[in-house]
């Protein structure tokens, strides 16, 4: 009985805050951000419609006038407005259950958005799209909060599906950047890192988002190759970005992947090791360093000493750890490789540092 009084108050308080009071008058989307302006940690909202095309990330009014320019590192929350086709009460409830941030809570969310979307099936895209991301998305929480003794690889294996299914059935729309980016985070913990590949490709050519993204899936692309070991494409694409890159950071990071998959390619993977390390010596660049640091270990992991390699990668988790998900790759092979060398203790610690790194991904 409280605990429905709750929930009420709860919804109550959504479609007070998210509802406009004006008669007849559309609710629009709200869409929460990092104020950059501050260091504290500040957030500002913006009413209006979020929108990812070529010119990248953005909200609009009403009558298309451009109020904020977002990045996807600052973007916090996004609360739809009209979905045409959708009982926009229903969207506030699941919603609602979502930020009691638990698994009962996401599980019942998930079952919500699922039944929802099987009832949206002449819905406008948007809506579809919209519904099939917070599916996959609470399909993805549920997972994220389970320890390995709740079945978390076949909860894990369940929201990859997900993902591929929305990123099959959906190529353009802001959801779908997150969506890859979530995605691949799945796939860098259960060590299919060739299939991650394959779908940064996909977006590096989706001619719909910015250069920039466009961009940052080559470049994670090319991660991904030289983490399943396909050194040759590596080495290919890495060294055809760094030819039309300009000089800067995402260009020295180029250059440390085009070092190490040749080194790779070589059959003497450590020979890459003083040109990698000269890299990093050059620049004070944290993503630079994390990167170089992270190739070091795959090098490692290619010449088979493990050891070795996990002091690279305690470096990014301990030192060079600014990016989340360098950190995260990072943390997936540290424990790894403790499980490799039979120290359960404390390959069981890593991934419960993982599990908790896991809540810090806002998409």
């Amino acid at each position: 009985m409280i605990r429905s009084v709750v929930r009420g108050g709860v919804i109550a308080g959504l479609l007070a805050v998210l509802i406009p009071s004006a008669v007849g008058q559309a609710p629009v989307d709200k869409v929460v951000v990092r104020d950059t302006a501050k260091k504290d940690g500040s957030t500002k909202s913006y009413d209006g419609a979020l929108v990812l095309d070529k010119s990248g990330l953005s909200v609009t009014d009403s009558s298309g006038k451009l109020l904020v320019v977002v990045s996807f590192n600052d973007f916090v929350k996004f609360t739809p407005g009209e979905l045409p086709g959708v009982d926009r009460t229903s969207i506030l409830s699941r919603i609602a259950e979502e930020e009691r941030r638990t698994k009962k809570d996401y599980e019942a969310a998930r079952i919500g958005y699922k039944a929802m979307l099987e009832k949206a099936a002449t819905a406008p895209e948007k809506s579809k799209r919209y519904l099939a991301y917070k599916l996959a998305m609470m399909t993805t929480r549920v997972a994220d909060e389970a320890a390995d003794d709740e079945n978390w690889a076949a909860l894990a294996a369940e929201a990859i599906k997900d993902w591929d299914q929305f990123l099959t059935d959906y190529a353009t729309g802001w959801e779908v950047w997150s969506a890859a980016h979530t995605n691949a985070r799945l796939l860098a913990e259960v060590g299919k890192y060739a299939e991650a590949a394959r779908m940064w490709s996909r977006l590096a050519k989706n001619n719909d988002l910015p250069a920039e993204l466009r961009r940052e899936a080559a470049i994670q692309e090319i991660d991904a190759q030289i983490r399943s070991k396909s050194y040759a494409l590596a080495s290919t694409a890495s060294e055809a970005l760094l030819a039309t890159t300009a000089p800067g950071t995402i260009k020295d990071r180029l250059a440390v992947y085009a070092a190490a998959a040749k080194a790779a390619i070589s059959g003497d993977p450590l020979s890459g090791l003083k040109e990698i390390e000269a890299k990093i010596a050059a620049t004070k660049e944290p993503i630079v360093r994390a990167t170089g640091y992270s190739l070091i270990g795959e090098l490692y992991l290619a010449a088979n000493k493990p050891r070795d390699a996990m002091w690279n990668f305690l470096w990014v988790e301990t030192v060079y750890n600014t990016d989340k998900d360098e950190v995260f790759k990072a943390l997936n092979r540290l424990s790894e490789l403790y499980q490799l060398q039979n120290e359960e203790d404390r390959a069981k610690a890593y991934r419960e540092k993982i599990r908790r790194i896991r809540a810090t991904f806002a998409y």
